[in-house]
């Protein structure tokens, strides 16, 4: 079983942002975590052995394919008996921790969606994954969007503002939906040459690189646009939040050397923020909703130091901005 697992971590299926999300729930609602024990527990269970279904569920499909293009696959060194009771173990498991949670039916309604999402996008015949724009926008569904509104239906149950709630909402469903779009099509772009190799035929194989980068960059503003305003909503209720998107900002500027970005050529201003607005939603923002909930109650403390052991990307990713910046301002060379 530790070979399943040789090429990452397994909570590395786990999208940091969801925590997120669940981190939030926690602060509006105001409740200690001790009143959530056995409900975060069976949600915590099933994130990840659902998430961890997904992905070995994708690599069970992809056998075929991936030994064409040498690509790695989780599942290829075991037999088909072993391959089918490891998928379907961590499915039982899911669906079992699921069941444990109390919990309403529209929840359970989104639940069995991100199940049939996550079938639909790998088993043939459906495969959505190679049916282009179909595939783009099952992977937002299953990846970016619905585990939030799981999240955000699960445990922001009590005590909201119907207003706020509906609003709250609308901004949730955009900039996920803008931030799972651009994370699946450069996943396609990185995976264009092995993806023509096998013969999957992505949205980026059928309508071409160039054209696929140009898309993410007209969506970028937008997606920077409403990551503002969903900061900037989420800190009317809590305003120390807003100092996430304060210092990200200001960090980001000077890793980016904002002051040259004037003087660099179009071309490279294409390549230069595809990816820097996944370093805010999965790094900054649940590291902020921790931080404010450690000040309400120092339980948090420990459940801040395993966010970080679990996810340490985030620090990492910290230090060498600042080891970048000093770069920068120390030196005229573009990084």
């Amino acid at each position: 079983m530790l070979k399943l697992f040789r090429f990452k971590r397994w909570w590395s299926v786990i999208p940091p942002q969801v925590l997120g999300w669940l981190y939030f729930c926690l602060l509006y609602n105001k409740v200690n975590v001790l009143n959530y024990e056995y409900g975060l527990i069976y949600f915590f269970v099933a994130l990840v052995s659902t998430a961890a279904f997904g992905y070995l569920f994708n690599d069970w499909c992809d056998i075929e394919s991936d030994s064409l293009t040498n690509k790695k696959n989780s599942l290829a060194a075991f037999s088909k008996l072993q391959q089918f009771a490891i998928v379907f173990f961590f499915f039982i498991v899911s669906i079992l921790s699921w069941y444990m949670i109390n919990k309403s039916r529209w929840v359970d309604f989104l639940y069995i969606l991100q199940i049939i999402s996550l079938i639909l996008y790998s088993a043939k015949p459906f495969r959505l994954k190679e049916r282009a724009v179909a595939g783009i926008l099952c992977d937002t569904f299953y990846g970016h969007l619905n585990p939030a509104l799981i999240t955000l239906a699960l445990f922001l149950n009590h005590g909201i503002d119907c207003t706020y709630g509906i609003i709250l909402l609308i901004i949730v469903i955009i900039t996920a939906t803008l931030k799972g779009v651009r994370n699946i099509m450069l996943h396609q772009i990185e995976d264009r040459k092995t993806d023509r190799k096998a013969g999957t035929n992505t949205f980026v194989i059928e309508n071409g690189a160039l054209f696929t980068l140009n898309i993410i960059n007209k969506v970028l503003p937008f997606e920077a646009f409403f990551t503002f305003a969903l900061v900037a909503f989420i800190s009317l209720h809590l305003p120390p939040f807003f100092l996430s998107l304060l210092f990200f900002s200001i960090l980001t500027y000077l890793k980016f050397s904002g002051w040259k970005l004037a003087y660099l050529p179009k071309r490279q201003i294409k390549f230069k923020f595809l990816y820097f607005l996944n370093d805010y939603y999965e790094g900054w923002m649940p590291f902020f909703f921790l931080l404010i909930l450690c000040s309400h109650n120092p339980v948090f403390l420990f459940i801040l130091i395993l966010h970080f052991i679990l996810f340490p990307t985030f620090i990492i990713k910290l230090r060498n901005e600042f080891k970048t910046i000093k770069k920068n301002i120390t030196t005229e060379d573009d990084y």
